[in-house]
């Protein structure tokens, strides 16, 4: 007959364990929504891409201190991966710590091919067995969910204290417009101000990167104008 202290410890093993697992989907969905997001973006920064590759790695392996390419390929031995996984992460940071430590200059193509062989590592980083899990996100609390997807969206955040001034730039026009969009139907001053700032530093940018936000620039204009038939730019 099974004890009820050993009839606990099995749920609380449990727990635990369709705890992680969905803690693993909850990291993964955060992934594909970053990329997507970084990708949908008039001017892709190299230093977002970075930041995200090397974010989720630290989350996926519980990594607390600023690695490097080699202790991160130490880290992966510890688990299992099949050769041609563990070629493709090697390929994918090997690219990615260009980013830091050359000059390079990265095209848009490259950025989103480097995006796209990011979400295909962590489709299969995160493998079938996380994805049985699904239904268990709809079983956990509300409280819990939101908690770690916070957490995740934080840790694929671009780290600004880093960021150069020029990345600094890219970084705050890509948030205004998001912020500027997200909120026009819920708060259209906090848009209408947003807009005004984007103007402000759009006008500071060389002609290669104003032709590059022309077209978001002018659609969030429109959207706000749609809603307020007397603003004007």
């Amino acid at each position: 007959m099974v004890s009820m202290a050993e009839k606990r410890g099995e749920e609380s093993s449990s727990t635990s364990s369709a705890s992680a697992n969905a803690n693993k989907m909850i990291l993964k969905k955060a992934a594909h929504r970053r990329a997507e997001q970084i990708k949908s973006k008039a001017f892709i920064s190299p230093k977002e891409v970075y930041d995200l590759v090397r974010g989720f790695f630290k989350k996926h392996l519980d990594i607390d201190y600023e690695f490097t390419h080699d202790e991160l390929m130490k880290e992966l031995r510890k688990v299992y991966l099949s050769p041609e996984l563990h070629g493709k992460v090697n390929g994918l940071f090997r690219d990615v710590s260009e980013i830091e430590h050359t000059n390079k200059e990265f095209t848009r193509e490259e950025l989103e091919q480097l995006l796209l062989e990011f979400k295909d590592i962590v489709d299969a980083l995160i493998v079938s067995h996380y994805e049985q899990e699904k239904s268990l996100l709809k079983r956990m609390k509300h409280s819990f969910h939101k908690m770690f997807s916070k957490e995740h969206r934080k840790m694929l955040q671009p780290d600004d204290s880093v960021l150069s001034e020029h990345e600094r730039i890219i970084v705050k026009m890509n948030m205004l417009l998001d912020n500027a969009k997200r909120m026009l139907d819920t708060n259209l001053d906090k848009s209408k101000k947003d807009y005004q700032e984007l103007l402000t530093i759009y006008e500071t940018l060389d002609e290669p990167k104003k032709k590059a936000y022309f077209s978001p620039i002018n659609e969030l204009y429109n959207m706000i104008k749609a809603r307020d038939s007397k603003f004007t730019k």
